[in-house]
C-alpha cells in the first residue's frame, strides 16, 4: 500500500514543476563573506572566487544561461549600494485556521462580542478555545488596541509563557505589543480571494500569482523582479527550498532556489531514515584521508586526499556556518528554524536579496487539529519572533519585514466523529485565512476587519453547517501596501490581475486618512 503525504503534496504546489532551471551556480563562500579579497573584476574571477570553497548551490530560473563573471559583479555592486528594503513571505501550506490563532474574545462585556463567543463555541465544541488561561481546553489572551482589536483574542498556543507556546520571551503577543506604536505584527483575519476557491490547487495559485486567470505562471512578485530587479544577479529573489516558488517565478529576469547554506562538509541529516539529525563525520572522514594508501595507488590516494581538502575547508570557514547572535534562540534545529536562520543570514550576508520565500507545515486538518495544528503553532509563533529578533541582533530588522499567507481559512463549524469526540474533530477547507505582517517597520495592530462569526454573519447565512467567515479583505489589497508601501513600486495595481484593488481598511481605524496602512512611510529625503 502506498501512504500519501498529504504535507509533501501540499507544499509541492507551491513549487514550479513546468520550468527546469536553467543552470546550477556555484555560491562561494567568498560572496557570503563580503568579498575579503577585493571586489574588482579580477577579483571576481572563478577561480579566485572559488578557492576557499563553495557554501553550496543556487538553481538558478532565468531566460538565459548567466555568465559567472557578470552574476558575481552583480552581486558585489549589490554590496557597495545602499541596501533596500527585503521581503520574507512564508506561506503555511494546508490551510491555516485561522479562527483557531485569532477568536473572538471570551472575556469581553460587549453584548455583540459575547454573542459571537456564544457561536464559536456553539461551532466548535470540541476544538474551540476556551476564555482566559488554559484548563481544560487551551485558553485565550486578549489583544490589545483601539477599534475592533480588544473583540478578539490569541490563542494561547501562540502566546509566549511556560503554560502556553513554551517560550518565555517569544510568541506573537511579544510581537504584537500594545496594537499601538509599540506593536510589530499586524493581524488580519478573514482574508482571501474575492473570487476564492476552496480547491489547494486553484486557490493556492490565485494567491502566488496574485490572477484568477490559472493560466497566467509568473508570480505576484516575480512581475515585481521583471520590473524593478537586476537582468544578472540571482540572489535578488531566492526559494530557500529544492526548487523555485510560484511567487517568484519571473517572466524573464533570473532568481533561484537554494536549498540550504552552507553545506557542513560530511555533517550528514539521517532523520528522515531512523539516524540522527546533524550527524558530523568530519573527524573520522579527516582521519580515513590520513590512512596511507601505498605505492601505485595513485587514484586513492588522490580520493582520500579530496576527503583532507574537504574537511580542511569545512574546519576553515566554520565561521560562515550558519550562526546565531547571542540572546536569540529558535525553538530548535528543525526545517523551518534552519530556514529562518538561512534567511537571516543571507539577508545579512547578501544585500542585494531583496525576496526570500519559505514554505512550512501540513495546515489541512480535517481530522486531529488539536493534535496537529497547536504544535505547529507553538513552533511558528516562537520561531517567527526568534526570527525578528535574529534581525535585529543583526541591525537588518529596519529594512526586512514577514509576510505569511495560506491559500484559504477553514468552515466555522468543526467536523468531529461525534463517537470520537476532541481527539478527531477537525474543519474542513473554509474562506477568510489569516495573514500576518511582520517587521520593526510594520504598522501593527489588527490591520484589517473582521467580520464576526455568528450564524448570520456567514456566508451562505444562517448556514453554519456550511458557513463560511465573510471575506471583508482582498488579499490583493495586503498585496497592495507591501508593493507601494514596502517594495516601493509606483504602479502597484498593474502587477496584481482581477482589475481594480481597493486600499486595505484596518479594523483597528487607524490611518484612514494616511497612504501609508501596514508600513511606516519612508523618512523624508534630505
Amino acid at each position: 500500500m502506498t501512504v500519501r503525504c498529504i504535507q509533501c503534496e501540499e507544499i509541492e504546489l507551491a513549487r514550479v514543476r513546468d520550468q527546469r532551471p536553467a543552470q546550477t551556480l556555484p555560491i562561494p563562500y567568498a560572496a557570503m563573506d563580503g568579498f575579503p579579497a577585493g571586489r574588482s573584476p579580477r577579483d571576481l574571477t572563478r577561480r579566485k572566487l572559488l578557492q576557499w570553497g563553495v557554501a553550496g548551490f543556487a538553481s538558478v530560473y532565468a531566460a538565459k544561461e548567466l555568465l559567472w563573471d557578470e552574476v558575481w559583479n552583480s552581486v558585489a555592486e549589490a554590496h557597495d549600494a545602499s541596501p533596500q528594503n527585503a521581503l520574507v513571505v512564508i506561506y503555511l501550506a494546508g490551510g491555516n485556521d485561522g479562527l483557531n490563532v485569532i477568536m473572538p474574545n471570551g472575556q469581553s462585556t460587549d453584548t455583540t462580542v459575547q454573542q459571537h463567543w456564544s457561536a464559536y463555541q456553539d461551532a466548535r465544541p470540541f476544538i474551540g478555545r476556551q476564555a482566559g488561561p488554559s484548563g481544560t481546553k487551551v485558553g485565550s489572551t486578549p489583544l490589545k488596541g483601539p477599534g475592533d482589536a480588544t473583540h478578539l483574542a490569541f490563542a494561547n498556543t501562540t502566546v509566549a509563557g511556560t503554560a502556553n507556546n513554551g517560550d518565555s520571551s517569544f510568541g506573537f503577543d511579544t510581537l504584537y505589543g500594545d496594537g499601538l506604536d509599540n506593536s510589530h505584527l499586524a493581524v488580519m483575519p478573514a482574508v482571501d480571494g474575492l473570487k476564492y476557491n476552496l480547491s489547494h490547487f486553484d486557490n493556492s495559485d490565485i494567491w502566488f500569482e496574485a490572477s484568477y486567470d490559472l493560466n497566467n505562471k509568473t508570480g505576484w512578485l516575480g512581475r515585481w523582479i521583471d520590473r524593478n530587479g537586476s537582468d544578472t544577479n540571482p540572489l535578488q529573489a531566492i526559494s530557500i527550498d529544492s526548487a523555485l516558488a510560484k511567487e517568484i517565478r519571473t517572466l524573464s529576469k533570473p532568481v533561484c532556489a537554494i536549498s540550504s547554506l552552507p553545506m557542513g562538509g560530511f555533517k550528514l541529516n539521517a532523520s528522515n531514515y531512523g539516524g540522527a539529525n546533524g550527524l558530523d563525520l568530519n573527524p573520522m572522514m579527516n582521519s580515513l584521508a590520513g590512512v596511507s594508501t601505498g605505492s601505485g595507488n595513485t587514484y586513492l590516494g588522490r580520493s582520500r586526499s579530496t576527503y583532507g581538502l574537504t574537511y580542511a575547508t569545512q574546519q576553515q570557514l566554520g565561521s560562515l556556518a550558519l550562526t546565531t547572535p547571542a540572546g536569540v534562540t529558535y525553538p530548535n534545529t528543525n526545517t523551518l528554524s534552519t530556514r529562518l536562520r538561512t534567511a537571516a543570514q543571507l539577508l545579512e550576508k547578501s544585500p542585494g536579496t531583496r525576496i526570500i520565500t519559505i514554505h512550512w507545515g501540513g495546515f489541512d486538518t480535517h481530522t486531529l487539529q488539536l493534535k496537529n495544528q497547536d504544535s505547529q503553532l507553538k513552533e511558528f509563533s516562537r520561531a517567527l519572533a526568534a526570527f525578528q529578533q535574529d534581525l535585529k541582533a543583526r541591525t537588518i530588522d529596519g529594512r526586512v519585514s514577514t509576510l505569511v499567507f495560506s491559500e484559504f481559512g477553514r468552515r466555522v463549524k468543526e467536523t468531529p466523529d461525534s463517537s470520537a469526540g476532541a481527539n478527531d474533530a477537525g474543519t474542513d477547507h473554509g474562506a477568510g485565512g489569516l495573514m500576518l505582517a511582520m517587521g520593526t517597520n510594520v504598522r501593527g495592530g489588527l490591520a484589517s476587519e473582521w467580520p464576526g462569526c455568528r450564524p448570520g454573519d456567514l456566508v451562505p447565512a444562517n448556514n453554519v453547517a456550511q458557513g463560511n467567515l465573510k471575506v471583508p479583505t482582498d488579499f490583493r489589497s495586503v498585496y497592495l501596501s507591501v508593493l507601494a508601501e514596502w517594495l516601493g513600486d509606483s504602479d502597484p495595481v498593474g502587477l496584481l490581475g482581477g482589475g481594480a484593488v481597493a486600499p486595505l481598511v484596518r479594523g483597528d481605524g487607524r490611518f484612514t486618512t494616511e497612504a501609508y496602512k501596514l508600513f511606516q512611510p519612508p523618512p523624508p529625503v534630505v
